[in-house]
Protein backbone atom coordinates (compact mmCIF):
# COMPACT_ATOMS: atom_id res chain seq x y z
CA UNK A 1 0.00 0.00 0.00
CA UNK A 2 2.72 2.24 1.04
CA UNK A 3 4.61 1.82 -2.89
CA UNK A 4 1.71 2.69 -4.79
CA UNK A 5 0.62 5.93 -2.56
CA UNK A 6 4.33 6.61 -2.76
CA UNK A 7 4.43 5.59 -6.77
CA UNK A 8 1.28 7.86 -6.98
CA UNK A 9 2.99 11.20 -5.71
CA UNK A 10 5.94 10.65 -7.80
CA UNK A 11 3.57 10.34 -10.87
CA UNK A 12 1.50 13.29 -9.37
CA UNK A 13 4.68 14.84 -8.77
CA UNK A 14 6.08 14.69 -12.37
CA UNK A 15 2.60 15.31 -13.99
CA UNK A 16 2.33 18.45 -12.40
CA UNK A 17 6.06 19.70 -12.94
CA UNK A 18 5.81 18.74 -16.93
CA UNK A 19 2.47 20.58 -16.68
CA UNK A 20 4.17 23.89 -15.40
CA UNK A 21 7.20 23.70 -18.04
CA UNK A 22 4.15 23.49 -20.64
CA UNK A 23 2.72 27.04 -19.37
CA UNK A 24 5.85 28.11 -19.43
CA UNK A 25 6.74 27.14 -22.70
CA UNK A 26 3.33 28.49 -23.83
CA UNK A 27 3.94 31.94 -22.79
CA UNK A 28 6.97 32.19 -24.11
CA UNK A 29 6.21 31.26 -27.50
CA UNK A 30 2.91 33.62 -27.32
CA UNK A 31 5.86 36.42 -26.32
CA UNK A 32 7.89 35.31 -29.12
CA UNK A 33 5.25 35.28 -31.65
CA UNK A 34 3.97 38.94 -30.49
CA UNK A 35 7.48 40.32 -30.73
CA UNK A 36 7.96 38.56 -34.49
CA UNK A 37 4.72 40.65 -35.28
CA UNK A 38 5.62 44.08 -33.25
CA UNK A 39 6.81 46.66 -35.65
CA UNK A 40 9.66 48.93 -34.42
CA UNK A 41 10.00 52.06 -35.64
CA UNK A 42 12.97 53.97 -35.17
CA UNK A 43 14.18 57.95 -35.79
CA UNK A 44 18.09 58.45 -36.42
CA UNK A 45 20.48 60.77 -37.73
CA UNK A 46 23.22 59.79 -39.67
CA UNK A 47 25.86 61.69 -42.25
CA UNK A 48 25.07 61.25 -46.01
CA UNK A 49 27.82 59.30 -48.34
CA UNK A 50 28.94 61.83 -49.39
CA UNK A 51 29.31 63.55 -45.87
CA UNK A 52 28.20 66.78 -47.03
CA UNK A 53 24.75 66.39 -45.69
CA UNK A 54 22.86 64.90 -42.42
CA UNK A 55 20.01 63.17 -42.97
CA UNK A 56 17.01 61.55 -40.55
CA UNK A 57 15.89 58.18 -41.58
CA UNK A 58 12.55 56.33 -40.24
CA UNK A 59 13.14 52.83 -40.23
CA UNK A 60 10.84 49.82 -39.36
CA UNK A 61 13.13 47.59 -37.57
CA UNK A 62 10.99 45.46 -36.44
CA UNK A 63 9.24 42.38 -38.66
CA UNK A 64 5.85 43.48 -37.99
CA UNK A 65 3.59 46.02 -40.64
CA UNK A 66 3.04 49.41 -38.03
CA UNK A 67 -0.46 51.26 -39.19
CA UNK A 68 -2.00 54.51 -38.10
CA UNK A 69 1.71 55.72 -37.69
CA UNK A 70 1.73 59.38 -36.37
CA UNK A 71 4.83 61.58 -35.43
CA UNK A 72 4.77 64.56 -33.38
CA UNK A 73 8.09 66.89 -33.25
CA UNK A 74 7.86 67.88 -29.90
CA UNK A 75 11.34 69.56 -30.22
CA UNK A 76 11.54 71.25 -33.92
CA UNK A 77 14.28 72.27 -35.92
CA UNK A 78 15.09 74.41 -38.86
CA UNK A 79 15.97 72.15 -42.02
CA UNK A 80 18.56 74.33 -43.68
CA UNK A 81 18.38 77.12 -41.89
CA UNK A 82 15.27 78.03 -43.70
CA UNK A 83 11.89 79.44 -42.43
CA UNK A 84 9.27 77.10 -44.64
CA UNK A 85 11.94 74.10 -43.88
CA UNK A 86 10.62 72.99 -40.85
CA UNK A 87 11.01 69.76 -39.47
CA UNK A 88 7.23 69.99 -38.26
CA UNK A 89 6.34 70.21 -41.90
CA UNK A 90 7.57 67.25 -43.20
CA UNK A 91 5.25 64.34 -44.64
CA UNK A 92 5.09 61.97 -42.23
CA UNK A 93 4.64 64.44 -39.62
CA UNK A 94 1.32 66.64 -41.02
CA UNK A 95 -0.40 63.78 -42.62
CA UNK A 96 1.32 60.43 -40.51
CA UNK A 97 1.12 57.14 -42.43
CA UNK A 98 -1.31 54.20 -43.00
CA UNK A 99 1.33 51.64 -43.50
CA UNK A 100 4.47 51.27 -42.50
CA UNK A 101 5.65 47.95 -44.04
CA UNK A 102 8.81 46.12 -42.35
CA UNK A 103 12.80 47.61 -43.38
CA UNK A 104 10.85 50.34 -45.12
CA UNK A 105 12.57 53.69 -44.60
CA UNK A 106 12.21 57.04 -45.00
CA UNK A 107 14.98 59.51 -45.63
CA UNK A 108 14.68 64.00 -45.07
CA UNK A 109 17.83 65.86 -45.44
CA UNK A 110 18.55 68.21 -42.40
CA UNK A 111 21.32 69.92 -43.42
CA UNK A 112 25.11 71.03 -44.52
CA UNK A 113 26.92 68.93 -41.84
CA UNK A 114 29.66 72.37 -41.84
CA UNK A 115 26.68 74.57 -41.16
CA UNK A 116 25.38 72.03 -38.29
CA UNK A 117 28.69 71.49 -36.57
CA UNK A 118 29.42 75.71 -36.50
CA UNK A 119 26.10 76.68 -35.76
CA UNK A 120 24.01 73.70 -33.94
CA UNK A 121 26.54 71.37 -32.29
CA UNK A 122 24.68 71.28 -29.14
CA UNK A 123 21.25 71.32 -30.93
CA UNK A 124 18.80 67.99 -30.74
CA UNK A 125 15.25 67.24 -31.94
CA UNK A 126 12.68 65.63 -30.11
CA UNK A 127 10.47 63.50 -31.77
CA UNK A 128 7.40 60.91 -30.24
CA UNK A 129 6.39 58.04 -32.47
CA UNK A 130 2.96 56.38 -32.20
CA UNK A 131 2.03 53.43 -34.06
CA UNK A 132 0.02 50.35 -33.71
CA UNK A 133 0.73 46.73 -35.20
CA UNK A 134 -2.24 44.80 -37.07
CA UNK A 135 -3.97 43.65 -34.08
CA UNK A 136 -4.44 46.80 -32.71
CA UNK A 137 -1.40 46.80 -30.05
CA UNK A 138 -0.59 50.18 -29.42
CA UNK A 139 3.16 51.70 -29.20
CA UNK A 140 4.59 55.10 -28.41
CA UNK A 141 7.86 55.82 -27.67
CA UNK A 142 9.74 59.71 -27.04
CA UNK A 143 13.36 59.80 -29.03
CA UNK A 144 15.75 62.61 -28.61
CA UNK A 145 18.27 62.75 -31.41
CA UNK A 146 21.54 64.98 -30.40
CA UNK A 147 23.40 66.20 -33.64
CA UNK A 148 26.73 66.09 -31.77
CA UNK A 149 26.24 62.14 -31.91
CA UNK A 150 26.86 62.02 -35.38
CA UNK A 151 29.92 64.29 -35.60
CA UNK A 152 33.36 62.93 -35.74
CA UNK A 153 32.37 59.96 -37.53
CA UNK A 154 34.88 57.65 -39.52
CA UNK A 155 33.77 56.94 -42.69
CA UNK A 156 36.06 55.54 -45.62
CA UNK A 157 37.61 56.61 -48.71
CA UNK A 158 36.71 55.10 -51.05
CA UNK A 159 33.19 54.43 -49.50
CA UNK A 160 32.44 50.93 -48.21
CA UNK A 161 28.54 50.70 -50.68
CA UNK A 162 29.18 50.28 -54.15
CA UNK A 163 26.42 53.55 -54.84
CA UNK A 164 29.29 55.82 -52.98
CA UNK A 165 31.89 53.97 -54.98
CA UNK A 166 30.16 54.56 -58.42
CA UNK A 167 30.75 58.35 -57.78
CA UNK A 168 34.12 58.63 -56.03
CA UNK A 169 35.87 56.49 -59.00
CA UNK A 170 34.31 58.51 -61.67
CA UNK A 171 35.58 61.41 -59.90
CA UNK A 172 38.69 60.19 -59.86
CA UNK A 173 38.76 59.52 -63.44
CA UNK A 174 37.52 62.86 -64.58
CA UNK A 175 40.64 64.64 -62.44
CA UNK A 176 42.54 61.73 -64.30
CA UNK A 177 41.50 62.56 -67.60
CA UNK A 178 42.12 66.12 -66.99
CA UNK A 179 45.10 66.05 -66.13
CA UNK A 180 46.20 63.87 -69.25
CA UNK A 181 44.62 66.14 -71.21
CA UNK A 182 46.91 69.28 -70.17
Amino acid sequence: MSTEIILSIVVTSATSIYTIITIFQLLESRKVRLQKDAPNIVPYLRSAENHISMELYFENFGEGVAKDVKVEVIKDFKRFNQEDQYLSTIGIVENGMNIFTPKYKLKFYMGSMIDLYENFQNESIILKISYKSLNNHGFSQVFELPFNQIFGQNFSDPPETYMGQIPYYLKEISKDLKSFNK
